[in-house]
C-alpha cells in the first residue's frame, strides 16, 4: 500500500484532499465531492464554498499589483480576505502560469481531485507538473471576477466574504505535524544507517533511512522470555552448557557437557570421553568462548556417565529437575554442540518414558549397560551426547546419550551408522535423577555402583529376527547363588512380568527397570510358573565386581 504524501498549505500546515464530514468520515474531493467541510461542522452546502475573490483590474502605475498580495490570509485593503495557494495572473495566451501553483500544490496535490501527474522528485516525495483545474479556469467555475487562486487543499474554516476579518489560526498541533514532516524530509536524506524521527509516543519512535524504509524502535512488543517458552528455557540453561573436544594419539571427538557446579565439575557421556582417557587430552569451552584443559573426576561405562573438572570458579551451575515427574508430550529443549556448532538450541516433546535403551558404546563390554532412557523428539545429532535435555523451567531432566538410526533399534553417539544417519526424530536421553546418583558418587568416591537381581536372563516369546525387541517377558535363565533373586524364592524358567507396577516386555526392560531402582530397596516382582501367576519381594543388593 502506497502513503499519499500530504499537502501542505502556504503557512506550513499540512492539508489534505480528504476532509471529514460530519459524522468523522473522511470525504473525498474531487468532481463527485459536493461540499468542503470544516472538521467540527455540518457541510457547507455548495451556495456557501468560500468566497474567493480577485481584484477587478491591474493595478496603477507604481502600486502594488493587488493580484499578488503581500500576505495570504490578510486582506489587502480593498477588504477582500486572500486564502489558498499562490498564484499568478493568466498569461497573454489566456493560459495559467502554473509555475507557481505547481510549486505549492498543483494538479494531483493542491487542486481537490486534481488529475495530474506525480513525479518523483530528489527527497523522495511526489511532484507534479502541468497543473490543470478540474473544474476549469477555477476549481468551482468561472467567477466575474476571472481565475481564481486554486485552493491547496480543503478548507478548514468559516465561509469568508469581502470585509470580513481572517479567521483565526489552526490548533497548534497541526504547526507541530508539519514541523515534524518536515525533519523526517530534511535528515532522510543524510545518508544510509541515518534516520529521521517522524513518530513518536508511549509506543517509541520510527526511523526512516535514506532508501525510504522504515524501522521501529520501540521495545513495548519485545518482553522477556516468558515463562515456560523454549527461549526461557535456553537461556536460563545455556550458560551452564559447555563444548568438549577429546583428543587421542589416533582421533579426536566432540561432545558436549553441563555445568553441575559453580567449582568446574561437569557432568557429561561416557563415550565422549573415552578417547582422552586412554592417554589423550580434553579441553572444555564455555559458553562465552573460554577454553580450559579438563581433567577426568570418574566415568561409569555402565551408565555411560562421566565427570570432568576444570579449573574456573563462579560458574552458572544447571539446576536439577525431578525427572520422574516428567509427563508423555511435556515439552523439552535440548541444548549441546551437534556436529560441532556450539550452543544450538532444540525443541520437542517428551515421546515416552522408561524406554530400555543399550548405550551403543563398543568399548563397554557390560551386557547391563542399557539405559532407563527418555524418548524425545527433540532433534539430537552427533555432538549433542553429554548435553542437558531441560523442561520448560530450565531444570536438567536428562543427559542426551543416544539417538535411533535406520536400520537398527538404536545407537550411540559413538557408531559409525549414527554419525552417517543423524536424527530422524527419535532420540535418548539418561533420566535426571539417576545421573545426579551417579555424578554424586562419580565427584566422592570417582567410581558408581549399582543395583542387580541376580539372574541371567533372556526375552521370553521374542522374534527371531529381533532377539532385543518386545516380547512378554523376561525369562530366567540361571541365577546367581545366594544373590537376590535365589533368596527371594525365584528359579530357573520362571517369566517375569512385572518389577513393582512396571511392565516387563524384554530382558534390556527387566534391566532397566533394577537400574532404575536405589540399592537396598524391596521391591515386587511379578513371573509366572507353570503358567500360573506368582509374586515374590526382592530386595536389590550392590552389584558385585565383574
Amino acid at each position: 500500500m502506497s502513503t499519499r504524501p500530504p499537502f501542505t498549505s502556504p503557512d506550513g500546515r499540512p492539508s489534505d484532499s480528504r476532509a471529514p464530514d460530519a459524522g468523522g468520515n473522511d470525504r473525498q474531493s474531487g468532481p463527485d465531492a459536493p461540499v468542503w467541510a470544516a472538521p467540527d461542522a455540518e457541510p457547507y452546502p455548495p451556495t456557501h464554498r468560500p468566497a474567493v475573490q480577485a481584484p477587478a483590474g491591474p493595478a496603477a502605475p507604481g502600486a502594488a499589483d493587488p493580484r499578488t498580495p503581500p500576505e495570504w490570509g490578510s486582506a489587502d485593503g480593498s477588504g477582500r480576505t486572500w486564502w489558498g495557494t499562490p498564484w499568478s495572473a493568466p498569461s497573454a495566451s489566456g493560459s495559467d502560469d502554473t509555475t507557481t501553483a505547481a510549486a505549492s500544490g498543483g494538479a494531483g496535490s493542491g487542486y481537490p481531485g486534481g488529475s495530474g501527474s506525480g513525479a518523483a522528485s530528489n527527497s523522495g516525495l511526489a511532484s507534479s507538473s502541468g497543473p490543470t483545474p478540474p473544474f476549469g479556469s477555477t476549481p468551482f467555475g468561472s467567477t466575474p471576477f476571472g481565475p481564481t487562486p486554486p485552493p491547496s487543499g480543503p478548507y478548514y474554516g468559516p465561509p469568508q466574504t469581502v470585509g470580513q476579518p481572517a479567521p483565526p489560526p489552526p490548533p497548534r498541533r497541526r504547526r507541530l505535524a508539519a514541523a515534524a514532516i518536515a525533519l523526517a524530509l530534511v535528515c532522510a536524506g543524510v545518508g544510509g544507517g541515518v534516520g529521521a524521527l517522524v513518530a513518536g509516543g508511549n509506543d517509541g519512535t520510527t526511523v526512516v533511512s535514506s532508501a525510504g524504509l522504515q524501522r521501529g524502535t520501540s521495545t513495548a512488543g519485545t518482553s522477556p522470555a516468558a515463562s515456560g517458552t523454549v527461549s526461557a528455557a535456553a537461556q536460563t540453561i545455556l550458560p551452564s552448557v559447555v563444548t568438549i573436544a577429546a583428543t587421542s594419539r589416533n582421533q579426536a571427538s566432540t561432545g558436549s557437557g553441563v555445568i553441575i557446579r559453580q567449582d568446574g565439575y561437569i557432568l557429561t557421556n561416557n563415550h565422549v570421553v573415552t578417547d582422552a582417557a586412554q592417554g589423550g587430552s580434553l579441553k572444555v569451552t564455555t559458553q562465552d568462548g573460554k577454553d580450559f584443559t579438563a581433567k577426568i573426576v570418574g566415568t561409569d561405562p555402565t551408565s555411560d556417565l562421566a565427570v570432568v573438572k576444570i579449573d574456573a570458579t563462579g560458574l552458572k551451575a544447571a539446576t536439577f529437575g525431578d525427572s520422574d515427574a516428567l509427563s508423555v508430550g511435556e515439552l523439552v529443549v535440548a541444548v549441546g554442540s551437534p556436529l560441532g556448532l556450539s550452543g544450538t538450541v532444540t525443541s520437542g516433546i517428551v515421546s515416552a518414558m522408561h524406554r530400555p535403551v543399550r548405550t551403543g558404546d563398543t568399548n563397554v563390554q557390560d551386557s547391563n549397560a542399557v539405559l532407563d532412557a527418555i524418548q524425545t523428539d527433540a532433534p539430537i545429532n552427533p555432538g549433542n551426547s553429554g548435553g542437558p535435555l531441560v523442561n520448560s523451567k530450565g531444570e536438567l531432566i536428562g543427559i542426551n546419550s543416544a539417538i535411533a538410526t535406520v536400520g537398527s533399534s538404536s545407537g550411540g553417539f559413538g557408531s559409525q551408522q549414527e554419525q552417517q544417519a543423524g536424527n530422524i526424530g527419535v532420540g535418548f536421553a539418561i533420566p535426571s535423577n539417576y545421573a545426579q546418583s551417579i555424578a554424586g558418587e562419580l565427584i566422592s568416591k570417582g567410581a558408581a555402583v549399582h543395583p542387580y537381581l541376580g539372574v541371567n536372563a533372556s526375552t521370553a516369546g521374542a522374534s527371531q529376527t529381533d532377539p532385543n525387541g518386545d516380547g512378554s517377558g523376561a525369562t530366567i535363565q540361571n541365577l546367581v547363588g545366594n544373590g537376590p533373586a535365589q533368596q527371594a524364592g525365584l528359579q530357573d524358567g520362571d517369566v517375569i512380568t512385572k518389577l513393582g507396577d512396571r511392565r516387563i516386555t524384554s530382558v534390556d526392560g527387566l534391566i532397566a527397570a533394577v537400574r532404575s531402582q536405589p540399592i537396598g530397596s524391596k521391591v515386587t516382582i511379578t513371573y509366572t510358573r507353570g503358567g500360573q501367576p506368582h509374586t515374590a519381594e526382592v530386595i536389590l543388593t550392590q552389584q558385585p565386581p565383574s
